[in-house]
């Protein structure tokens, strides 16, 4: 919540996957399409935006990054976090 950045991505996108038959399908897609294509595909691979960060961003943002990772921050949806080993 409340931590923005700015993410440079490819402008236009071609992908090639299987579908629910294993034939294989090419498209192509721009704009905000291309845009959603990459921000989600990050999530598959694990990257998150601070992953996007400079190192001196991140530092920057430290305290933001360390209240919302305790839940010290109100946003306009649900929020989990991880439970602490004890």
């Amino acid at each position: 919540p409340d931590l923005r950045e700015d993410i440079s991505r490819k402008p236009n996108l071609r992908i090639r996957y299987c579908d629910e038959q294993f034939q294989t399908k090419e498209e192509e897609y721009s704009g905000i399409a291309a845009r959603i294509i990459q921000h989600e595909y990050d999530h598959i691979e694990g990257i998150i935006l601070t992953d996007h960060m400079s190192p001196l961003k991140r530092t920057l943002m430290r305290n933001k990054l360390l209240s919302i990772s305790k839940g010290l921050v109100s946003a306009g949806y649900p929020m989990k976090y991880p439970s602490k080993k004890r």
